[in-house]
């Protein structure tokens, strides 16, 4: 089940309660962290312009919220085969060797969104001593958005795998994600 619509689950969510449960977590999460960087930009601004007393803290968690948005973006994105893409060569292949290209981006993908969730889990742990200065929070707690964006796309990228080489079928053309995206 190819979805014609970006709302609609595609064909592991249509197969997978854990897996729909998954993208519309990440969906939500995604959706109340672009809500509080809105919100803390313009309680800044507020704060600022009207009222001259501008708080320090609400900048810091603007930037923590929009870097948690972006990463937990990147999972979703990834598990509807959303991200941009360069598809003037898969457009003109056949369906196989559209397929053999995809699969083999994936596991480019799978390659370096591993090494960077790893990366990022060491990162997030050697700074978790280190606090912010406007809100004193770890900066473990935002250096882990990228462990777990990076974790997040290595899963969507095993799962798009497996679709391709399972069940080919179910894997967009070059052509449907572009006429998807246009609309």
């Amino acid at each position: 089940m190819i979805p014609q619509h970006p709302d609609e689950p595609d064909f592991l969510e249509s197969k997978s309660r854990a897996i729909r449960a998954l993208v519309n977590a990440e969906r939500v999460a995604a959706s109340a962290f672009l809500v509080a960087t809105l919100v803390l930009v313009l309680v800044q601004v507020a704060s600022r312009y009207i009222f001259n007393a501008p708080f320090t803290w609400t900048e810091e968690l603007a930037r923590f919220s929009l870097v948690w948005l972006t990463f937990i973006s990147a999972g979703f994105v990834m598990a509807r085969r959303l991200h941009v893409t360069v598809d003037l060569v898969a457009a003109k292949l056949s369906k196989r060797g559209a397929l053999i290209m995809d699969s083999f981006a994936m596991l480019v993908v799978l390659a370096v969104s591993g090494a960077m969730a790893w990366a990022g889990t060491l990162f997030a742990v050697g700074a978790a001593r280190l606090n912010a200065p406007a809100t004193q929070l770890p900066m473990s707690l935002v250096y882990s958005a990228a462990a777990i964006g990076f974790a997040l796309i290595f899963l969507h990228g095993v799962l798009n795998t497996y679709v391709n080489i399972r069940h080919p079928d179910q894997v967009p053309d070059a052509m449907e994600n572009l006429e998807k995206e246009a609309f």
